[in-house]
């Protein structure tokens, strides 16, 4: 996989769709979309991120946990664009993470592209394969599911 030139969706559309903000948004463009089948979204690793104040301070890289949330936050994107399911009345929460490799650390200045491919659905559970890469090379790979559920609203 190659890095994406092309942007579907930007950091505003995502924004939109997910409840996540800075530092935790995790993606910041959507390149390839499939609806209900496959989305491709990828994330620049900024030297400034401020999880590399201690995720090493000397030695920066960026966390294996990261990448487990970043291809859930694409996974629930596939999931929020569907007409089926309104962004504003419901939210994907990862909710298992069955297997997770971590073949390669990246470090700032890199960006992270996430393939993520939805495998079933049963009622409000969604299973998903995703993989990461830096430019051509797999960095990371991991099957997991998120639950849709109805937001809490505020009084």
């Amino acid at each position: 996989m190659s890095t994406r030139t092309n942007v579907l969706m930007d950091e505003h559309k995502i924004k939109e769709l997910l409840p996540h903000r800075y530092p935790l948004l995790l993606i910041d463009s959507v390149h390839e979309f499939e609806e209900l089948k496959r989305v491709v979204a990828s994330k620049f690793i900024s030297e400034d991120y401020p999880v590399f104040e201690g995720h090493f301070p000397n030695n920066p890289i960026y966390p294996g946990v990261y990448f487990i949330e970043s291809m859930a936050q694409t996974g629930a994107l596939l999931l929020l664009k569907n007409d089926k399911n309104n962004a504003n009345d419901v939210v994907g929460l990862l909710s298992s993470v069955e297997s997770a490799r971590f073949r390669k650390p990246i470090r700032p200045g890199q960006t992270v592209q996430y393939d993520v491919t939805l495998e079933k659905s049963r009622g409000i559970f969604y299973w998903f394969s995703g993989k990461a890469y830096c430019e051509t090379e797999l960095v990371a790979d991991a099957k997991f599911s998120i639950a849709l559920t109805k937001k809490i609203k505020e009084n």
